[in-house]
């Protein structure tokens, strides 16, 4: 790029004139000179280079204008005070005092410049940002050629390896043929031994086909001992589940079996107590007061309760009675003579009459405390230590403080009511003796 100023008598630029600037040779943005190079303010050394090569250059240009005369200044008009054209940038005019020094300083920053564009690929001047883009550059160039060289150095490196290796292949061919010989005999002693094994390899496969064959049978066996083995098994199962039943239901049993064996059914079925005055039998009340006058129907089913269980006793006993045979049959319950079988005795009464007409009442319930008397003698004939409570007389029950009929004949009812509740406690303790032999 270059630069001019106004020249005019004495050195001043003349008026209308512009001094000329420089603009960066890449973004075109203006430059301002630093003060040393705008005042030309070099070093000694780089200051007379090129101002004697500014001043050779000055006479050859204006070497027709004879000596002494100025070099020739290209001036223009600039109409606006700041304006471009080219390469350079019209500024508002200098002082008139120095032009030609700053002339001077011009030319020598211009030639600056062009010498530096000549030695570069970068003209210039350039502006700070320019320069720093420029310098980055230059810094990623640099790195890429010293990471050629060192890649240069390496391959020369490994060039001199392998021509010390060349150099020393002639040494090593001899042996090499006899590293050569050898594998030649050892490739043969391989094929030999290839040939050997493949041989092998053939009777193994029809050793594997003949496994094959023994393998496929003994899955087949397998699996038909497997399916034989589920079916055992479910049948297994079954049968243990059955077990199981079977083994709870038996000791279900076992179990129902030690109850009953302890259970008196003799107390249960034949439960004897009293009630007020009045012994009762499975709650039917046996005997009548005048003040509670019970119903002959309860009265008899007692009666029939009674037979009952002196019948059953004796039965579980093997006891056979010798004047009578007691019949038990509910309400109408009766004995029977065995001399004469034809003369029944009926345990049962009306309601509504005394029966002082009807004497065969009375005598069965004799013959029946007869019957008592009888079962009485057998259990002491089998046990000297078991005693009634109340001692019989024919028709008499009692203690120590007295005896009372058992007939209803000409008797109060009160003692008739009382002399049963005697007998009924009597029957128990029969009942209870006879239930402790069971047990």
């Amino acid at each position: 790029a270059g630069a001019a100023g106004d020249r005019g008598g004495g050195g001043a630029i003349p008026a209308g004139m512009t001094m000329v600037s420089f603009l960066c040779q890449q973004c075109s943005t203006p430059i301002k000179l630093g003060p040393s190079l705008a005042a030309g303010e070099l070093d000694p050394t780089t200051l007379q280079s090129l101002t004697g090569m500014l001043s050779r250059r000055v006479p050859r240009e204006s070497a027709g204008e004879g000596e002494g005369a100025e070099p020739p200044v290209v001036y223009r008009e600039v109409k606006s005070p700041i304006d471009t054209v080219g390469d350079t940038i019209a500024v508002a005019p200098p002082p008139q005092e120095g032009a030609a020094a700053y002339y001077h300083a011009t030319q020598v920053a211009q030639h600056l410049f062009n010498v530096m564009s000549g030695r570069a690929e970068v003209d210039h001047p350039l502006c700070e940002e320019c320069t720093e883009t420029l310098l980055d550059q230059l810094d990623v160039e640099h790195q890429r050629v010293e990471e050629e060289c060192r890649n240069a150095s390496e391959f020369l490196k490994v060039q001199d390896v392998a021509a010390r290796a060349v150099s020393t292949e002639g040494g090593a061919l001899s042996t090499a043929k006899e590293e050569l010989a050898a594998l030649q005999a050892e490739e043969a002693e391989l094929i030999i031994r290839l040939q050997k094994v493949e041989k092998e390899q053939e009777s193994l496969k029809v050793e594997e086909g003949r496994l094959d064959a023994e393998s496929k049978r003994l899955d087949a066996e397998e699996r038909r001992y497997w399916k034989e083995y589920n079916e055992y098994q479910l049948e297994l199962g079954d049968v243990l589940e059955e077990n199981s039943t079977v083994t709870r239901q038996y000791r279900l049993a076992c179990k129902q079996l030690d109850k009953l064996k302890k259970t008196n059914v003799f107390n249960d079925v034949f439960h004897i107590w009293h009630d007020g005055h009045f012994g009762t039998i499975n709650n039917f009340r046996l005997g009548r007061l005048p003040s509670v006058p019970v119903q002959w129907d309860e009265i008899n089913a007692a009666w029939g309760q009674t037979v009952l269980l002196l019948h059953t006793m004796a039965l579980r006993l093997g006891f056979k009675f010798d004047r009578y045979r007691l019949v038990p049959y509910g309400s109408q319950s009766k004995l029977e003579r065995l001399d004469d079988q034809s003369k029944e005795l009926p345990l049962y009464g009306r309601d509504g009459i005394r029966m002082f007409w009807e004497p065969k009442f009375d005598q069965a319930m004799v013959a029946f405390l007869d019957c008592l008397q009888q079962f009485k003698d057998h259990v002491e004939s089998k046990d000297m230590h078991f005693k009634l409570p109340y001692r019989i007389d024919k028709d008499k029950i009692g203690d120590s403080n007295g005896e009372l009929s058992i007939r209803i004949q000409m008797n109060h009812e009160e003692v008739w009511t009382r002399a049963l509740k005697f007998m009924l406690t009597n029957l128990k303790w029969c009942l209870a003796w006879v239930c402790k032999q069971m047990s």
